[in-house]
């Protein structure tokens, strides 16, 4: 993975780790940021990993159930649209920040400007 702070697109792994109907989460060292890559209909989405419902719990979207581009949190079942960082259901209020993210020769790049 990529932690060069100065490039705007970041490698964060090989296209073939993250199977179809999945999410893997990402930590950027330099920047201290999590993020979230999900692959649905064979179309990548990034998203912050992290979920709005609070700051005194945190929980990872990551390890949460994703059907179709719905992800629902495990900590208080909050539901997001990882297509656009929507909040479809709280108690979450706030959306959720998304990155413009592709394949490329077999990587995911995925750009956060720091």
């Amino acid at each position: 993975m990529s932690t060069d702070s100065t490039t705007t697109d970041r490698d964060l792994g090989a296209d073939a780790d993250l199977p179809e109907a999945s999410v893997n989460p990402y930590y950027l060292e330099d920047i201290k940021h999590r993020v979230s890559v999900a692959r649905v209909g064979g179309v990548l989405y990034a998203f912050d990993d992290l979920c709005t419902c609070g700051k005194e719990h945190q929980c990872p979207l990551s390890a949460g159930r994703l059907d179709g581009t719905t992800i629902m949190c495990q900590c208080h079942g909050s539901l997001f649209d990882v297509a656009n960082g929507a909040v479809l259901r709280g108690p979450a209020t706030t959306a959720l920040a998304t990155y413009p993210v592709r394949a490329d020769d077999g990587r995911i790049l995925v750009r956060i400007v720091p």
